[in-house]
């Protein structure tokens, strides 16, 4: 039987949640961390109308797609539970990077950060 071809209801549905999943497992890893940071209540993909396929969206992901300047709201994200303090970790360990980074650039090393700190930290303390 042709179930795509009869537009069975119930085929429909569980082809989308088995592409969702699918692409789930091969295609979103990224996202997944994300949602294991715990680091939002809500998660969302913003995107192009043109770029919007409602079975690529992560389950769990919301999505707004932009047309004619804008958003509308094409899937309903899910609640997720976290705290101040997880959301405050993510937001240092994004500090943390961004500072590697311009240390990198800039060529200072991790010496010259550890002697500053000391040489900052132990005037005040006098």
């Amino acid at each position: 039987h042709d179930f795509a071809a009869i537009k069975h209801r119930g085929y429909t549905r569980v082809a989308r949640e088995l592409k969702a999943l699918q692409n789930r497992l091969f295609d979103c890893t990224k996202f997944e961390k994300l949602v294991g940071y715990r680091c939002a209540n809500l998660f969302f993909l913003i995107l192009p109308e043109e770029l919007f396929h409602d079975s690529e969206i992560p389950i769990g992901w919301g999505a707004l797609v932009e047309s004619d300047g804008a958003l509308t709201l094409m899937r309903k994200p899910t609640w997720c539970e976290t705290t101040a303090a997880n959301r405050i970790r993510f937001l240092h360990r994004i500090a943390a990077a961004g500072t590697r980074s311009f240390n990198r650039q800039l060529e200072i090393t991790f010496d010259e950060m550890a002697a500053e700190r000391c040489r900052f930290g132990c005037s005040r303390n006098r």
